[in-house]
């Protein structure tokens, strides 16, 4: 098992099941299943949340089987319950560092859950915020 947990922004989610780009697929579904064999995963209920809502209104699949991809990634990977204190520094990091609030609480949650990587394509790769890396895995 790595000793390095990884954070799982909701892009990766959303290109796991997502075939309309398929080298962004095959590099999402490796990074998942590394995770899982590794046991170094970690995703947020954010995640969770935006990724049903994604994968529905782009017509992926049905709220149905997005539903059971929700309970297979849950299954998966331990999943960061946002809390207060998470919203709280994640308003810190948005106004230190001036991301979106919501890249933020992504941020916020992978510091709380002591993952040193946040894969993300929405995030400037290579950034460092606490003691997360942002990298965006799609860079080529």
């Amino acid at each position: 098992m790595s000793d390095e947990k990884v954070f799982f922004d909701t892009n990766i989610l959303v290109y796991f099941v997502d075939g309309n780009d398929t080298r962004k697929q095959n590099i999402a579904q490796d990074l998942v299943k590394r995770a899982v064999q590794n046991g170094n995963g970690v995703i947020s209920t954010q995640s969770l949340q935006e990724f049903f809502n994604v994968i529905t209104k782009k017509c992926l699949c049905s709220k149905s089987d997005a539903k059971t991809l929700v309970g297979m990634f849950s299954e998966q990977f331990p999943v960061a319950q946002v809390s207060v204190p998470q919203i709280q520094g994640a308003i810190d990091i948005c106004i230190k560092h001036g991301l979106s609030f919501w890249d933020s609480l992504i941020l916020s949650s992978a510091n709380d859950s002591g993952c040193t990587v946040v894969y993300s394509e929405d995030m400037n790769s290579g950034e460092s915020i606490g003691s997360t890396r942002v990298l965006n895995p799609f860079v080529e």
